[in-house]
């Protein structure tokens, strides 16, 4: 015959993380990897843009094409940096 030990306090178990088929922490990994990945698509379509700009709009200024450039050099970084994280 079983004895219940229901004087004795035991602690309390945290069982809920079990029952889930995706982990919090794995969902919220995938999240922030999409994340990074939605930045990486964004830099690489406006440093398309600015290319196409530069090379089909003839009537830009010196100055203008140079801010262009700048502009595209700094996406150019900002993608690569990302591209290094993965």
């Amino acid at each position: 015959m079983m004895s219940s030990n229901l004087g004795k306090s035991e602690p309390v178990l945290n069982i809920k993380n079990l029952f889930y088929e995706n982990k919090p922490h794995i969902v919220e990994n995938k999240k922030k990897a999409q994340n990074a990945e939605n930045k990486v698509n964004d830099h690489f379509l406006i440093l398309k843009e600015i290319e196409s700009i530069l090379h089909n709009c003839s009537n830009l200024t010196y100055k203008q094409k140079m801010d262009y450039c700048l502009s595209q050099r700094y996406f150019m970084k900002t993608y690569l940096r990302e591209i290094n994280k993965e």
